[in-house]
């Protein structure tokens, strides 16, 4: 949860699971084809993140993290 959080904040745009399993799909996850993968990988690496946009030196809540992933960074 705080990755996915920390990952949405920096403005990162894939997270690679490799499997998709209940669990991940609970989450959100959800499988996509070769080809629409490949495009998503183009547009990250073609983009700017930044994963130090959340403090690094101190925790956030959970809350916080809930807050990031429902508002997808608000």
């Amino acid at each position: 949860m705080h990755l996915v959080a920390r990952l949405i904040a920096g403005g990162f745009g894939l997270l690679d699971t490799q499997y998709v399993t209940e669990h991940l799909r609970s989450l959100g996850a959800v499988e996509i084809s070769r080809r629409r993968y490949c495009t998503l990988l183009d547009k990250a690496i073609a983009g700017e993140a930044d994963f130090r946009k959340l403090p690094v030196d101190r925790p956030i809540s959970g809350a916080r993290a809930l807050q990031i992933i429902a508002g997808r960074g608000e």
